[in-house]
């Protein structure tokens, strides 16, 4: 009973610990990024940047304020023990947390390592710090996974979840559209170097990575805490 209770225990203190370290890591990331790594006036004069928007056109910044809300919300339910907070902690990490984390992260890594001018010119070097590029790209994933090895959760049925994330996609994508629409610059570079049709190509197969990603999370779910012995 007592080395129950310890492991019990220890879990609680784990999991605590990953929201706490996440919420701060990832606020102070956010923060610093919507503050201080900005590009120069020149940058929009050059049409490298559409000039409307701000941070808040880019995937990667919304992606997390999406993980920092996430964590945030387990960590006031690590504290207060509120169901409803655990439904919508369960349904975030379902639809949003760990399907965007490996959309962001592994999508920017693998053009990063294609062609880095495409996704990351070196310009950027000038204004975003190494340690903030990985918080955003990287940690965001680590953190994600992190949670689904060592937090219990309760995937919602598929539909629910798949819609949920759909819309988060197809609205990002509709944002996206409209800010070329207005400005006549894509939000990422490699975009204008495409054709439409391979422009919608790569629509389609990122928001099928992204239920495939679902699917995977919930997988682990399934592995680590539903399957019986598990």
């Amino acid at each position: 009973m007592e080395l129950s209770h310890w492991a019990g225990n220890g879990q609680q203190k784990a999991r605590l610990l990953l929201h706490l370290t996440a919420a701060a890591h990832l606020g102070y990331a956010i923060y610093y990024d919507y503050r201080y790594a900005q590009l120069p006036q020149l940058a929009v004069e050059l049409r490298l940047e559409a000039p409307i928007g701000g941070k808040f056109k880019y995937m990667t910044f919304l992606d997390g304020l999406v993980q920092l809300s996430y964590f945030f919300l387990a960590l006031v339910y690590d504290l207060t023990r509120i169901r409803l907070l655990r439904h919508l902690r369960d349904y975030a990490l379902a639809s949003f947390v760990v399907p965007l984390a490996l959309t962001v992260s592994l999508t920017f890594w693998t053009l990063y390592w294609i062609d880095r001018e495409s996704i990351y010119p070196e310009l950027l070097d000038l204004v975003y710090p190494n340690w903030l590029n990985h918080a955003m790209h990287t940690f965001v994933l680590v953190y994600s996974l992190l949670e689904l090895c060592i937090t219990r959760h309760r995937y919602p049925a598929r539909r629910r979840g798949l819609a949920g994330l759909g819309a988060f996609m197809a609205a990002y994508l509709t944002w996206m559209y409209f800010v070329w629409l207005a400005t006549g610059i894509w939000v990422y570079p490699f975009l204008g170097a495409l054709h439409w049709p391979l422009r919608l190509v790569f629509f389609v197969l990122i928001i099928a990575l992204g239920f495939v990603y679902y699917v995977l999370g919930e997988l682990i779910n399934f592995v680590l805490w539903v399957r019986p012995g598990a």
